[in-house]
């Protein structure tokens, strides 16, 4: 449980004590418990928000990761969010700092869950307002038209589920035609 990215380590955030993995009275999952002051440090997901920028002319953008993990693949722009932002806001910050691309008109496409590393990850439609470029995490920004997505170079799980609910909803017309 510790090598969650989330985790706090070995000591009590309360008292500075040093923490047991154990499983709390009336619980039925092994915790992060201190034994001395008896906090219980639960280890919760943390909510990522990211954009599918969209043109006109119905192309997407996708971002190539400059950074690990999955560094060289393929993924929409998005990242986790700030606390005192919601999730709008950090996907539309996400989307100026990966693809230095502003964007406007967000929608939610879904919520999809990447329980591994414990992660919830909010994805958007949005209006694409430029070009945009490579971030400081990007290696490259590209273009693409629904039949050109590279679903066999795709980051995660979560970016395959997002773009195929994209692609399905865009070939039932749902939420209307491209923006």
């Amino acid at each position: 449980m510790s090598s969650h990215p989330h985790s706090f380590g070995r000591f009590c955030m309360q008292c500075g004590q040093r923490l047991a993995s154990a499983i709390p009275e009336g619980d039925t999952k092994r915790r992060l418990v201190c034994m001395d002051c008896g906090f219980i440090h639960y280890v919760n997901p943390r909510p990522v928000a990211a954009t599918i920028p969209e043109r006109a002319d119905g192309r997407i953008l996708l971002t190539r990761r400059a950074i690990e993990p999955r560094k060289g693949t393929w993924v929409f722009p998005g990242g986790y969010m700030d606390v005192g932002e919601t999730a709008e806001e950090a996907a539309i910050r996400e989307t100026l700092e990966e693809a230095h691309l502003e964007v406007r008109d967000l929608s939610l496409l879904g919520v999809y869950t990447r329980p591994g590393p414990g992660v919830v990850v909010i994805v958007f439609r949005a209006v694409a307002l430029g070009q945009g470029r490579a971030g400081h995490e990007t290696a490259e920004v590209e273009w693409f038209g629904p039949d050109e997505i590279p679903w066999g170079e795709l980051a995660f799980d979560s970016t395959e589920s997002a773009l195929r609910d994209f692609v399905r909803a865009r070939m039932r017309g749902a939420s209307g035609e491209s923006f």
